[in-house]
């Protein structure tokens, strides 16, 4: 019995989001464990996408800004399963819970084009987007 694509795909997200940082990964399994998620490579995913928007919110851009560029070149690199995985659990997801506009536009300033779309895509254009390259 061969692996399903789509769970293939999350894991090597997950795979290239621990090496990448070890700390938060470890933080993300932690959290997940006590909650019952061992084995829920999306639900991963996008737990690492609120560490993202935490790191927004805090104004931590070299953090944030580290994260965004790491699924954006998985995306550019990846296949219709990764760019499914990373549109779901990562992107629709990004600064859902960023209240203000200010801050949702200065985090908007570090998202890469091709997230960018992704994100459009799921919510639309949005007012904290206006003028922002």
């Amino acid at each position: 019995m061969s692996a399903d694509p789509e769970q293939l795909a999350a894991l090597r997200i997950v795979e290239a989001i621990r090496a990448a940082f070890p700390a938060e990964a470890a933080e993300i399994d932690e959290l997940l464990a006590r909650d019952g998620y061992e084995n829920a490579p999306h639900t991963w995913v996008e737990r690492f996408s609120q560490f993202t928007t935490d790191a927004i919110k805090r104004g931590e851009v070299t953090t944030a800004s580290a994260h965004l560029n790491l699924l954006s070149r998985l995306l550019a690199q990846g296949n219709d399963f990764t760019l499914r995985c990373i549109d779901v659990a990562y992107v629709e997801s990004l600064m859902w819970d960023v209240e203000d506009e200010k801050l949702k536009k200065s985090g908007w300033k570090l998202v890469p084009a091709n997230l960018r779309a992704l994100y459009v895509e799921m919510w639309g254009e949005r007012p904290f987007m206006k003028g922002v390259k």
